[in-house]
C-alpha cells in the first residue's frame, strides 16, 4: 500500500469520504424522524409542575434480610 497519496491509499480515502456522507445523511434521518419523541421527553424533563400522576407511580414491596 502507497502512503504518498497513489494506488490503495486514494481508494481508502474515497471510501471512507462517502461512508461518512452516508452516515450523516443517516443520523440527520434519524434525527428527523425521532423529533418528536425527543420534543416530548425534553418537556417532560424539564416541566416546571412535578405533580405525580397514578400512572407513575411505582410501588415498592421490601423482604428483610436477616
Amino acid at each position: 500500500m502507497f502512503i504518498d497519496g497513489h494506488g490503495t491509499s486514494h481508494f481508502w480515502k474515497f471510501i471512507h469520504e462517502k461512508v461518512g456522507i452516508l452516515m450523516l445523511v443517516f443520523f440527520i434521518a434519524h434525527f428527523v424522524l425521532h423529533w418528536g419523541w425527543l420534543v416530548l421527553n425534553t418537556k417532560k424533563c424539564f416541566r416546571r409542575n412535578k405533580e405525580i400522576k397514578t400512572d407513575e407511580i411505582i410501588e415498592a414491596k421490601y423482604t428483610a434480610i436477616d
